[in-house]
């Protein structure tokens, strides 16, 4: 453990939570942790489960508690409290709604549909409770934000990119589009990670992983020709496009749509 005085059995498995347990005992006091912290407990945090263990701990205490930042550690003070406090792998940490939503206040704009949309889906949560978390933290720094976001999540986004490539299309005032589109001719059926059925549009988002092999590849182009055959048009976009050619890539899927009407949303 990297705090003097706090041991831990070297046959117990390395995780995330033996690691914020430890530094709840160092810190002592009645302390939840929150934030990236609590995410990385509930199973949404973007960045994944080794996040604990390579970036800041955070903790809430009282209101009038110090704000510290103490070995990889920090401790909030909370003007909302703990009482909602709820026990999780042996740990007091916010409820995974309140956690959402503090991670979504805090973070950056293209982030913060990702994060919506993994607590959706790790079914800790449902739209209703992020709307209800998100109306008692009115008057925080984001939450404004925050609210223009929750009616957009969707549990059905399988990947961190595929939500921050359907926040660029929201954010630059398309249409929104229907997550995980199912299509079947009736002898096969395919899915896309995201389309808009009614003009035959889909918009993938591939990954380094994709076509790393001849096999893979060969499915791929098979997949993406029957989906021609029935008169779908599919876009491929990558990281590099989500991230820095995203204004190239609404106005390519605007020409698809049929140019419809765009109204800049601040998302």
């Amino acid at each position: 453990m990297p705090w003097r005085g706090v041991f831990a059995d070297g046959d117990l498995p390395d995780r995330p939570e033996l690691l914020v347990r430890a530094a709840s005992l160092w810190l002592g006091g009645d302390l939840v942790a929150c934030h990236s912290t609590a995410a990385v407990l509930w199973g949404f945090d973007l960045r994944g489960g080794e996040a604990a263990g390579t970036d800041v701990l955070h903790f809430l205490g009282p209101a009038d508690i110090d704000n510290r930042r103490l070995s990889g550690l920090q401790v909030h003070p909370s003007s909302l409290g703990t009482d909602d406090a709820v026990l999780h792998r042996g740990i007091w940490c916010t409820p995974p709604a309140r956690t959402a939503c503090d991670v979504v206040r805090l973070s950056a704009s293209i982030d913060g549909l990702a994060t919506l949309d993994a607590a959706l889906r790790g079914g800790t949560c449902d739209r209703e409770d992020l709307a209800d978390a998100c109306a008692r933290q009115r008057g925080l720094r984001g939450v404004v934000r925050l609210g223009r976001l929750i009616p957009c999540a969707d549990a059905g986004a399988e990947s961190p990119m595929e939500s921050r490539m359907r926040w660029r299309f929201l954010a630059g005032g398309l249409p929104a589009p229907r997550v995980q589109v199912e299509v079947t001719d009736g002898w096969r059926r395919h899915r896309l990670d995201m389309g808009w059925e009614d003009v035959l549009v889909g918009a993938e988002f591939d990954g380094l992983e994709s076509h790393m092999t001849r096999q893979q590849l060969t499915a791929d182009r098979d997949r993406h020709n029957w989906f021609t055959d029935r008169s779908w048009r599919l876009l491929h976009f990558t990281a590099t496009d989500v991230y820095r050619q995203h204004e190239r890539m609404v106005a390519a899927v605007a020409r698809h749509l049929g140019n419809p009407r765009r109204t800049i949303m601040v998302l």
